[in-house]
């Protein structure tokens, strides 16, 4: 294989690839030190939005009164549950609602005006909080708190589960926490708090709720966004806690393809406001300029890699394949010392087919924000009017 045999489609491949790799790189060798904290849980209420959540919500409301909330400071909003749901909210005698078919955004927006500690604890229905502190003296300083999550399927005190697509995720997240969270916890701008768990001001939650647009896909990623643009300073507290993660290809796919990535379409105007807002960070600028890259990019990249099959070009997919394994090894290492994902080897080897699938469905989810935004009407920019379940009438 000759400089001069090489496919056009080769160097475009590269380039995608190293700048992938130039991200990490950066990121991975200027983390902060972690920041100490102290916990007061009397400042707190959880809120947790429900839907058909009875195998999972009883070991998380389990840990919650573990770790020092009483019922009356749990909070759940049970969006229409038929599987029982209800039953299990009652025999802990837990507060909550019963409102059917209201989503989870708006679960959470009428939830949150129920609040009346200073902070919440916004957490699924899945999450195990396991012997994570709740770090409530951040909050003196900064308006909103992510917490380190990791993927576990059994004992979500530690990394239990065994299938290589669990391993494969805990490895994703891990990369993701313990790399880009912290790397952009150095100018309090993590970019997005998870869905997963997050420790918000209520003061906050309450007066920017309208500005949420009520659309599931990302609606994580969009409340941490509205923090961002209303100058919130958004930091990382390295607590693991545990969620639940599709342990199927199929499973996995859909969680993506029509929860996740119409996200990136639906929120990309944001990304542009943020790189270009005077008051981001240049670190919250390099994520937006990222995640607007990956955008564009994307089709072009899996075009190049497509081509490449088609043509037959074995020596130079395999030079590429290598070339991926070397650039994600020490990044592999780091989270391996911290965190050991499980299924080690296999996962490193297979990872680059793991992350093309990913830019593949990214680029399919194009197609389901479309009909998302422009049929069904799911994910259209709704006003004022459109929003329900926000301000507690008489109850």
């Amino acid at each position: 294989m000759t400089i001069e045999s090489l496919s056009p489609y080769f160097y475009i491949f590269t380039i995608f690839l190293l700048v992938d790799a130039l991200k990490v790189f950066v990121e991975i060798w200027n983390r902060p030190v972690r920041r100490s904290f102290t916990s007061e849980m009397d400042k707190v209420t959880a809120l947790v939005p429900t839907h058909n959540g009875r195998g999972v919500i009883r070991e998380t409301l389990k840990d919650l009164l573990r770790a020092g909330l009483p019922p009356d400071r749990i909070l759940v909003i049970d969006d229409g549950s038929t599987d029982g749901t209800h039953e299990i909210l009652e025999e802990m005698k837990v507060r909550h609602y019963r409102v059917p078919n209201m989503g989870k955004v708006s679960a959470i927006n009428f939830g949150i005006h129920r609040v009346t500690t200073p902070y919440v604890l916004l957490l699924d229905d899945d999450t195990r909080i396991g012997k994570a502190r709740i770090p409530t003296s951040l909050l003196s300083q900064y308006d909103a708190v992510a917490f380190n999550v990791l993927p576990d399927r059994r004992d979500r005190y530690g990394p239990k589960g065994s299938g290589l697509i669990a391993c494969m995720q805990r490895y994703e997240y891990s990369k993701s926490m313990e790399i880009g969270r912290r790397f952009q916890d150095a100018t309090e701008s993590i970019s997005c708090i998870s869905g997963a768990i997050g420790l918000f001001k209520r003061e906050r939650l309450q007066a920017f709720h309208h500005k949420h647009s009520g659309v599931f896909q990302g609606e994580d990623l969009q409340r941490t966004i509205i923090e961002l643009l209303n100058d919130g300073s958004v930091v990382f507290a390295d607590e693991p806690v545990w969620t639940v993660v599709p342990d199927k290809i199929g499973a996995l796919a859909r969680q993506r393809l029509a929860g996740w990535y119409p996200a990136h379409y639906h929120l990309f105007t944001r990304y542009f406001q943020l790189l270009f807002r005077g008051a981001s960070p240049w670190r919250l600028r390099h994520e937006m300029a990222y995640n607007i890259f990956v955008v564009l990019s994307e089709p072009f990249r899996i075009w190049s890699l497509v081509m490449i099959l088609w043509q037959g070009l074995w020596a130079q997919l395999g030079f590429l394949y290598a070339l991926y394994l070397l650039l994600e090894l020490y990044p592999f290492l780091v989270i391996q010392r911290e965190f050991d994902t499980g299924r080690r080897w296999a996962v490193m080897l297979l990872y680059p087919v793991f992350g093309l699938s990913n830019a593949v469905l990214r680029i399919f989810a194009w197609f389901v924000w479309i009909w998302k935004r422009f049929v069904t009407g799911e994910m259209r920019r709704r006003g004022e009017k459109d929003r329900k379940w926000s301000r507690p009438s008489t109850e």
